[in-house]
């Protein structure tokens, strides 16, 4: 065995039982997360530990990679992932230690373990065609092409400008882009079931925490950063809704509301996901 995967919903519990099981069998974290990889966003992604430089932090001692990599307003994608990612993993294996991959992005995952097509190269003309369509008029577009990507990107302009692309050029949806196709690694993966009432609340009172300390706060920062609403990373959710409240388009109220809700819809989303991925060892 080279590595193990920690996966599941959000607010399951996977980076402590990844933390624990580093303690047991000398490892490091691995983190699958894409949105920790954003620096600044921290309270919003529920980054835990110290950071101790760009892509590194420690939680309990316990090296954590492939956080705080890069500004809210970069793109990155699952091939650099996987990229980073085998490059950080053959590190550890040469410490003598276990690569632990921990987070909850199936799509990052899945590619890592069993790799991705060739993804064309981005067609400037076309991306700038894209570019002048509104973030719902692209999603109506790729909602005709490809149903199950327009829906998990449905407020990310850059995702649904580089799906549809990829889509024109193609011929494929993301999901036959992504299809199985070898195990790159000799891996155990294990993914976190957990009651859906119990996850639901676990979700609810996190998101009122995330509110009640720091996260309007934190957003308003960023923006005032310089960085733009629409950038990648503020697009995403607990941001987004707060973007609303701060401009007044919603309450207080509604944006707890919102924000949420939406939680709790990504994690059923996941919970579907990793449901029809091979190689599964479902646990409590």
């Amino acid at each position: 065995m080279n590595i193990i995967v920690i996966s599941g919903p959000t607010c399951s519990g996977k980076t402590n039982k990844a933390i624990q099981l580093c303690k047991k069998l000398n490892g490091e974290i691995v983190s699958c997360d894409s949105r920790q990889i954003y620096k600044y966003l921290n309270i919003g992604t529920n980054k835990k530990g110290v950071l101790v430089r760009n892509g590194l932090r420690t939680i309990e001692g316990i090296k954590q990679h492939l956080v705080d990599i890069i500004d809210p307003d970069q793109f990155y994608n699952v091939a650099q992932f996987v990229k980073d990612a085998d490059k950080i993993i053959a590190n550890i294996i040469h410490s003598k230690k276990v690569p632990i991959i921990t987070g909850g992005c199936g799509l990052y995952i899945k590619a890592l373990l069993y790799g991705i097509d060739k993804m064309p190269k981005s067609n400037v003309d076309l991306r700038n065609t894209l570019r002048l369509k509104s973030c719902n008029e692209l999603y109506n577009q790729l909602k005709l092409l490809d149903p199950e990507s327009a829906k998990k990107n449905q407020y990310n302009p850059q995702r649904l400008i580089r799906a549809l692309e990829i889509n024109i050029m193609t011929k494929k949806t993301m999901k036959e882009l992504y299809s199985v196709k070898h195990r790159r690694y000799n891996f155990k993966h294990y993914n976190i079931m957990i009651n859906k009432n119990i996850l639901y609340n676990r979700i609810n009172n996190r998101c009122q925490y995330m509110l009640n300390n720091g996260l309007i706060n934190e957003t308003h920062k960023i923006i005032k950063m310089g960085f733009n609403k629409n950038t990648i990373a503020m697009t995403s959710i607990g941001y987004r809704h707060i973007i609303k409240y701060l401009e007044n388009i919603i309450s207080k109220d509604e944006l707890f509301l919102e924000f949420s809700k939406d939680t709790r819809n990504y994690a059923k989303r996941q919970i579907t996901w990793f449901k029809h991925q091979p190689d599964i060892e479902f646990i409590l």
